[in-house]
């Protein structure tokens, strides 16, 4: 069962890329438009795990610091992430992103939760690290390298923090507790520092609203979907699987839009499913 709930995080991590490619090249990527897409896919992504949590009020010390925390990651992330958008296509975006969200947390899973080393852990993370390697160019990176760590940071930390709160003995709250406060402090963080933005976009209207929405509801619901498998599965397994996923379905629908993916790409997408049947197999 949670291998079939890290599946659907991931389809829906794929989708999400896709939302803010979009929102980025309708809007920009000004730190104005950056605050107000954040506040607006949080503000849909709280509602919708409001609604899964029955709309219970719940908090703990150590649930609020846990959310703070992640909250402030995932501002930072939105500001990179439109912003590198703007300097590679959709499917290199994703290498950057996700192999950040696979190897923090495989690290950190490793170093500081005592979890097992197997041979397919070991073997999945290889593999789609040398996807990696197959992506990368130097045309790729002139002028963004900042954006692109960033992202690889961001992402991986925000799954460091998930699984902390997951695997920490603190009193705290349920699961969806917590994803409605990460998302509610996400939305109030944003809406604090954008009066501080020079505006340069105007309101979102129309289209760029429909955008935020989906891509706050699909990453609300996948990254609940992953603390939820975090019960039972340790982070060196869930995180390569999931980056692998994401790897794989956003250069599908790259090979559908405009950006078509290249032979290093193909390259990376067989390596990312080999590194996936290690883990499962082996």
């Amino acid at each position: 069962m949670s291998y079939v709930m890290i599946s659907v995080s991931a389809l829906l991590f794929s989708l999400v890329f896709v939302f803010s490619d979009r929102f980025r090249a309708r809007y920009g990527e000004a730190t104005d438009t950056v605050l107000q897409f954040t506040a607006g896919a949080h503000a849909a992504g709280c509602a919708a795990l409001l609604v899964i949590n029955r709309f219970r009020p719940e908090w703990t010390p150590f649930t609020l610091l846990a959310a703070g925390l992640a909250a402030v990651d995932l501002i930072l992330f939105q500001l990179c992430s439109l912003r590198a958008l703007g300097r590679t296509n959709l499917s290199k975006y994703s290498v950057f992103s996700m192999i950040g969200g696979m190897a923090l947390p495989f690290l950190a899973g490793i170093l500081f939760f005592h979890e097992p080393l197997a041979p397919g852990k070991l073997l999945c993370l290889l593999l789609v690290g040398a996807s990696v390697v197959c992506t990368m160019e130097r045309a790729d990176t002139e002028g963004g390298r900042g954006y692109y760590l960033g992202v690889f940071l961001t992402n991986g930390l925000y799954g460091v923090i998930c699984k902390w709160f997951s695997a920490a003995t603190f009193p705290k709250t349920s699961e969806a507790g917590f994803s409605v406060l990460v998302e509610g402090f996400t939305v109030l963080l944003a809406l604090l520092l954008l009066p501080f933005a020079k505006p340069r976009t105007g309101p979102v209207r129309g289209k760029g609203l429909l955008h935020m929405g989906a891509y706050g509801l699909f990453c609300a619901v996948g990254n609940y979907l992953l603390l939820l498998a975090l019960r039972t599965l340790p982070a060196t397994a869930q995180y390569p699987f999931v980056t692998g996923g994401v790897m794989i379905l956003s250069t599908v629908y790259s090979c559908f839009s405009s950006q078509k993916p290249g032979k290093r790409e193909l390259i990376a997408v067989l390596l990312a499913l080999l590194g996936i049947a290690a883990l499962l197999l082996l």
